[in-house]
Parts: structure tokens; C-alpha cells; sequence
């Protein structure tokens, strides 16, 4: 099955759109930040928190849509999911207090995490390795539009709209997506391969996969950079806002102008994964974001200014373009029966390290280059110790299946 077929080229769009809620969700609200916390007359650790909940729910929520994904088949709780996400974002449009806006975006987590868990599970059922490496890259590429367009969109809306229209948008992407999927989006698990749904078989399905090594490993290695990468998403406004002292209009066009390294490097990664190995890949992406994030942490000390620090951080979110797709697509292999838990297994593991690192950047006040920096340097490394001190010792193990 070739990925350039009109009807896989349609799939890759919709699969797209279904793992960029999340990005819509957090980097189109990011200029508004501010006004958010003037309007509920709060704090900005309990603004920020509105991102933290996010995270975490985000992350627990997918372990319940990976069995029942693989249970009922990727349709009925896909939507089910994309509905809750489309009224609670109405929901959060007419919140009255900071305490019902969390509590809304935590319910908002818990629906839109079915579109990225399913998303992974519906790649590893239609391809094998080397088409589905080329189609999770194509998929990150289009959903990378997603960050690339929102806050600019939402810095747009902070300058001359109430800050609820973002949510309102929300819930009008939420409601198209619903129609692109009854429409274009075939089940992929057929009935006979579908598995029984009850607490046992789920928490052995769970062991299973909680206990195979390399599966584990290559979903830290996959987890950790990308927790980078939520670091900044959490404080980039105030960074570059409070900081470096750009307006909305200027942070929106900055965000996302990072968010174009990250796709830029994943058009490049879904044509050369074809010939060169995944693994190859990773070792030379981690040794490159390593040094991009070192250059980052000498930047801010030196305070070289503006332009230096932001071209470091370009190239350091960049090789997540190679990290994240390689490292995933290697991580569901191992479990082609049971897609769905694997795929929640790791969006789970990649949004509770990310929520983590988000309530510390908050707590931390990582609102300086500096301080950012080093968060950002000791997520990288984390990954990149796992991936070489760990990763290498299991190359003999053949894959479950």
C-alpha cells in the first residue's frame, strides 16, 4: 500500500487534523494568556495551570480510548471523543471563574485525546514499518500547520477580539473534524480482529506492554525531548512577551515560525526515513538537539540577545521533527495487535512527563531565557541517555508483535 494514494492522501489529512486539537487547543489560547488572568482577576501560576490540567488529562484520558479503540474499533470512541472536545470548548467560551475554566479544559483533554491515540493506532493498522515511518512524518508535517497558524490566528484575536472567540473557534474545528470523519474516515480494526473489552484483558494488555523493555524505552525516547518542547509551550509567551518584550501580533508570528522547524525537518525525515534507518536517524537528531539547546543555555547566559537565542531554539525545536515520528512509529511496532493500548501507553507517558514539566516550568517561574533553557537542556538529555545508555543493550530482542 503506497502512501501517495488519493485515498491514504485524504486518511493523512484527517489523521492530521485529529492529532492538531491539541496544538489548536493550547498555542491558539497562548497570546491571550495574559487577558485570561486579567479577566478572572487570578494569578499567572493558576492561568498557566490551565495548561498543566490540559497535559494531564490529555495523558490519562488516552488510556481509556486505546482499548476501547481496540475493542469497539477506532470510529464509535473517536467520536465520542471529538464531541466532548467540541462542546466543552464552547463550555470554556462562557466560564464565569479560573476554577470552571480548568475544570473545563481538563474535560476538554479528556475528549480531544481521542484523536491522537487513535490516530497512532489507525497508522500502525494499514502500514508496515517503512510506509508507516514515511506516514506518521507526513502526519506530523500537516498537523504541524496547526501550531504554525494558531497563534498567529490567536494573537490576531487578542488585538481585536474577546480572548472566548478562541474557544468558540475551538469548538467550530471540533465540529468539522466530526464531519470530515463520518465522511472520509473508514473503520480500520475489522470485527474479527477486535478484542474482548473487560478489566482483565485490559490490565493484561497493559502488563504486556508495560513489560516489553525496548517498547518502554523507545517510548521515553520519544516522551522526554518532546516534554522540551511543552517547557516552552507553557512559558514562550511570557518569555517572549515579558522578556524580549514583543507584542501578541510579534509572538504569534514567532511561535509560529518555530513551529515551521518542526515541520520543515519532518518533510525532510518522511523522505529520507525510506532509505536511512530510524535508528540512525535518532542518534544523529539527539547529538544535534543537544548541541542546538547547549547553545541555548550559553546564549542566555552571555545575553547575546533576541535573534541569537531564538535561532538556537528554531534548530532545537527542528530535530523534533526527526525525534518524534522515528521514535513512535518504532514504539507501536511492537504491538500490532493491540495498537490502541501501545498508542495510549505512549501518549500517556509523552503528556504525564509533558504535564509534569509544565506544572514545574510554572512553579520554577521558567519565564526566562535562561531558566528555560535549562529545563529544556535536562528534558533533551534525559532522552538522549536513555535512548544511547539503555536502547543499545536490548538490540538483540526481536519485537512481540
Amino acid at each position: 500500500m503506497k502512501i501517495d494514494k488519493s485515498s491514504n492522501f485524504i486518511l493523512l489529512w484527517i489523521l492530521a487534523f485529529m492529532t492538531a486539537l491539541a496544538p489548536l487547543a493550547t498555542d491558539m489560547y497562548l497570546p491571550s494568556m495574559g487577558e485570561v488572568q486579567k479577566t478572572f482577576q487570578t494569578t499567572q501560576a493558576h492561568t498557566q495551570l490551565s495548561i498543566t490540567v490540559f497535559f494531564v488529562a490529555f495523558a490519562f484520558g488516552q488510556l481509556l480510548y486505546g482499548p476501547i479503540s481496540d475493542a469497539l474499533g477506532r470510529r464509535k470512541p473517536l467520536v465520542v471523543g471529538i464531541l466532548i472536545y467540541t462542546l466543552t470548548s464552547f463550555a470554556c467560551a462562557m466560564a464565569s471563574s479560573i476554577s470552571l475554566f480548568v475544570f473545563l479544559r481538563f474535560l476538554q483533554a479528556l475528549g480531544g485525546c481521542a484523536g491522537v491515540v487513535i490516530a497512532r493506532a489507525i497508522i500502525n493498522d494499514k502500514f508496515d514499518i517503512k510506509q508507516g515511518a514515511s506516514a506518521m512524518a507526513v502526519m506530523m508535517m500537516v498537523g504541524s500547520l496547526a501550531p504554525m497558524l494558531a497563534p498567529s490566528v490567536g494573537s490576531f484575536i487578542a488585538q481585536y477580539a474577546p480572548w472566548q472567540l478562541i474557544f468558540v473557534l475551538l469548538g467550530i474545528f471540533g465540529m468539522m473534524l466530526l464531519a470530515m470523519m463520518l465522511w472520509g474516515l473508514q473503520e480500520t480494526v475489522p470485527p474479527e480482529k477486535q478484542t474482548a473489552l473487560n478489566l482483565a484483558s485490559v490490565f493484561r494488555n497493559y502488563a504486556s506492554i508495560l513489560h516489553d523493555r525496548r517498547f518502554m524505552i523507545l517510548v521515553l525516547t520519544f516522551s522526554l525531548p518532546l516534554s522540551a518542547l511543552f517547557a516552552y509551550i507553557t512559558t514562550a509567551s511570557f518569555v517572549f512577551q515579558d522578556h524580549f518584550h514583543l507584542s501578541a501580533q510579534a509572538f504569534g508570528i514567532l511561535f509560529g515560525v518555530n513551529a515551521l522547524g518542526s515541520t520543515t525537518f519532518s518533510m525532510i525525515n518522511a523522505k529520507i526515513v525510506r532509505s536511512v534507518s530510524p535508528y540512525t536517524i535518532l542518534k544523529y537528531a539527539f547529538l544535534a538537539m543537544l548541541l542546538f539547546v547547549a547553545a541555548m543555555m550559553v546564549i542566555s547566559l552571555l545575553e547575546a540577545g533576541f535573534w541569537w537565542f531564538e535561532s538556537a531554539l528554531f534548530l532545537t525545536m527542528g530535530m523534533i521533527g526527526f525525534i518524534a515520528p522515528n521514535a513512535a512509529l518504532l514504539a507501536m511496532d511492537r504491538f500490532r495487535q493491540n495498537s490502541g493500548a501501545a498508542s495510549a501507553v505512549l501518549g500517556m507517558t509523552q503528556f504525564a512527563i509533558a504535564g509534569m514539566v509544565s506544572f514545574l516550568a510554572g512553579v520554577l517561574h521558567a519565564n526566562t531565557p535562561g531558566r528555560l533553557s535549562v529545563m529544556m537542556a535536562l528534558c533533551v538529555l534525559a532522552g538522549a541517555l536513555v535512548y544511547r545508555l539503555l536502547h543499545r543493550n536490548l538490540a538483540g530482542e526481536a519485537p512481540p508483535r
